[in-house]
């Protein structure tokens, strides 16, 4: 029986514990540090994953076999690199590969260098040279710190009044912190966006699932940017034809450019992406998988999650991977407030009165004195599988009414949007 551990406390790595935890195998899991809902179906370890070597401590003392890790933070402080220095067993990149997510203007610079799709862009080191390259684009442009924001660190200024409450923003309130005193100024491009995500051992890689996600705080796409409030999968517009040509155009060339540089890539991929005239453009790279994309992927993947990551170390990927004929859709409850200001340890209750379809992933959750509550903004995720995205999403909406949690919210038209946009494309 493999000793699995995951690192995280998301509803992503929720997910992937449940991935594993529903696999025939049968393994004995764990979590670090985890929420209350991962406590269900592992035992959950207190440790900071800042502290790379406390980490490395409690693998050799629960005698880890395999380390998973979920979010990117690790990954860009390099994580990986000291488990392998140490020939501790994980799954991730290296920090130097990390860089396609940790800087947003070094996968931009290597994108160009491979010929990547992805909308023009202008690296810009301080407020004046932001300002003049967003002029000279012309209103509107995108502004994006080159750092690590948890997804909040993207502005889409289509008047001079956003572009300069922005650039305040990065530059005199540094709200981003260092992640924002350097910024990607984009060409703003319009389209529907799709997120896939692959299975990558140096220059094999395989396509685990696509989804599309919902980042704006309220209905209809209004409102700040987002962690994501919701997802379906797979993604309305991942036509076999589009998949090649994004396999072709983008993940091919990535992991060759990569690798040409002598940095690998080894573990999962995300490609942001929006499709302009049918063609697929890079918004971004992540490297680990998408937040709650995760959560609406991982329920229709057929192959043991366990058997791809090790055939992925084995660098022994197969070309295709199985996946259910099914949609699911995800939809987030969370406090109220998010990603603004909000309220921590809201109790939460009504779970137990939730139907079978729903698979319940725990975000920001904890326990305390015996009572579940909220610790994160994102506090729950709620999945349902079906034929169809509209199905998914109405058995989610029928169970939303049933939780308890002062000051929740959630938006009402995940699953709906895009479907009916998809069904008149076609």
């Amino acid at each position: 029986m493999a000793r699995l551990l995951v690192l995280g406390s998301g509803g992503r790595e929720h997910a992937l514990v449940w991935s594993l935890a529903g696999e025939a195998a049968g393994h004995l899991l764990f979590c670090a540090p985890g929420n209350a809902g991962t406590a269900e179906l592992a035992a959950n370890l207190a440790v900071d994953l800042q502290d790379h070597e406390a980490v490395m401590a409690l693998v050799r003392e629960q005698r880890i076999d395999l380390t998973i890790v979920g979010p990117e933070g690790p990954l860009a402080a390099g994580i990986v690199d000291r488990f392998q220095a140490e020939n501790l067993p994980i799954f991730g990149p290296r920090r130097d590969a990390a860089r396609l997510e940790s800087s947003k203007l070094f996968a931009r610079e290597l994108m160009a260098g491979a010929g990547i799709p992805q909308p023009a862009y202008v690296a810009c080191h301080s407020r004046a040279a932001a300002r003049e390259a967003a002029r000279a684009q012309g209103l509107p442009v995108v502004l994006k710190a080159d750092g690590l924001a948890a997804g909040k660190g993207v502005f889409v200024c289509a008047t001079e009044a956003e572009l300069e409450a922005a650039l305040d923003r990065f530059f005199i309130g540094q709200d981003f912190g260092p992640a924002g005193l350097a910024l990607s100024v984009e060409e703003c491009l319009v389209g529907p966006e799709m997120s896939v995500f692959a299975v990558c051992a140096g220059e094999q890689f395989a396509i685990l699932g696509t989804a599309q996600d919902y980042k704006r705080a309220f209905e209809g796409d209004r409102g700040p940017n987002t962690g994501g409030m919701g997802s379906i999968a797979p993604a309305p517009l991942a036509t076999p034809e589009l998949l090649q040509q994004v396999s072709r155009q983008i993940f091919k060339p990535v992991l060759a450019a990569l690798a040409g540089r002598g940095v690998p890539y080894s573990g999962f991929l995300y490609a942001g992406l929006m499709i302009v005239d049918g063609a697929p453009y890079v918004i971004e790279f992540n490297v680990r998988l998408g937040d709650p994309e995760t959560q609406a992927v991982l329920p229709l993947l057929a192959d043991p999650l366990s058997a791809v990551i090790t055939a992925a170390l084995e660098q022994k990927l197969p070309p295709v991977l199985a996946l259910k004929p099914a949609a699911a859709a995800c939809v987030v409850l969370a406090a109220e407030g998010y990603p603004g200001p909000y309220t921590t340890g809201l109790p939460i209750g009504g779970l137990d009165q939730l139907d079978e379809e729903i698979t319940l992933f725990h975000a920001g959750t904890t326990r305390r004195d015996g009572r579940l509550v909220s610790s994160g903004g994102r506090v729950l995720s709620l999945v349902a599988t079906a034929d169809d995205h509209a199905e998914a999403a109405a058995i989610i909406y029928r169970n939303m009414a049933r939780i308890d949690m002062p000051g929740s919210r959630f938006r009402s038209d995940i699953g709906r949007p895009q479907v009916a946009a998809a069904a008149e494309a076609n």
